[in-house]
């Protein structure tokens, strides 16, 4: 049991990512609560976790608002005494044509999928401090390092978690905490129309889209004592997107 008497928080969630994320860590014997703004989402994923026979919990949070955060902080270690492993797994991608998004797309991209994860990573990281450990392990997506032309808002939004995710390693080492990012590439969850699924397709070198259970391996090494030397780092679980254009590599020796 690789993460047997932790306790894992998981906010937002993000194409049901958290959820799959918290079987993941049930499964390794965490304990696991999840936070949402949606407290009928958090408690579908509470099923799926007892289902298991693992503690959980369900709580609702605006997590992008700090006095929020701070109140399901609290909450959670009212129940669970600590907080070894932080996930943040909120997003909003308000992608689309550039010259047709709105202040307001970005005011809520950034205020869900950058400010929440400060916010999160800040009130959880002091409970971390005071315990001298802790591992925090930041959602992202490819964009924040792959132009993508509809993706504007959700690169700048995801290229601010991967950068704060880097300076927040340095900040929190002194107390023993490590922060990494996973960068997910595209997912099935997603419904793209025909023309963008055939277009992505031909980027990925596996010809298929991500899952949200391809996410919770990567996960899991990134919570667990394996990765205790490693931080600051960001792990790409895109199925190879990030490696270039397959589209003319043909099999060596064919």
């Amino acid at each position: 049991m690789r993460l047997a008497n932790k306790f894992a928080l998981i906010t937002g969630d993000g194409a049901g990512i958290g959820h799959a994320i918290g079987r993941g860590f049930a499964r390794e014997g965490a304990s696991v609560a999840l936070a949402n703004f949606d407290l009928a989402y958090a408690e579908e994923g509470v099923k799926q976790i007892r289902a298991l026979g693992a503690h959980c919990l369900a709580v609702q949070s605006d997590l992008a608002k700090g006095e929020a955060v701070n109140r399901m902080v609290e909450k959670v270690v009212e129940q669970f005494g600590r907080i070894d492993i932080l996930v943040n797994a909120s997003g909003y991608s308000a992608n689309g044509l550039f010259f047709e998004r709105t202040e307001e797309d970005w005011d809520r991209a950034i205020a869900v999928s950058l400010k929440s994860t400060f916010l999160c990573c800040q009130s959880v990281g002091r409970i971390m401090a005071q315990q001298k450990s802790g591992k925090i392990i930041n959602i992202t997506s490819v964009v924040g390092k792959v132009g993508q032309a509809r993706a504007v808002i959700w690169s700048a939004a995801r290229g601010g978690v991967d950068a704060m995710t880097r300076s927040l390693a340095m900040a929190l080492a002194p107390c023993g905490i490590r922060v990494n990012a996973l960068a997910r590439g595209a997912l099935e969850t997603t419904p793209y129309p025909p023309d963008e699924m055939e277009r992505r397709l031909r980027n990925l070198p596996f010809q298929r889209l991500g899952t949200v259970e391809d996410l919770v391996g990567p996960a899991l090494f990134l919570a667990s004592e394996e990765s205790d030397w490693i931080t600051g780092d960001i792990l790409y679980a895109d199925g190879g997107r990030t490696q270039g254009n397959p589209r003319h590599v043909k099999l060596e020796g064919a």
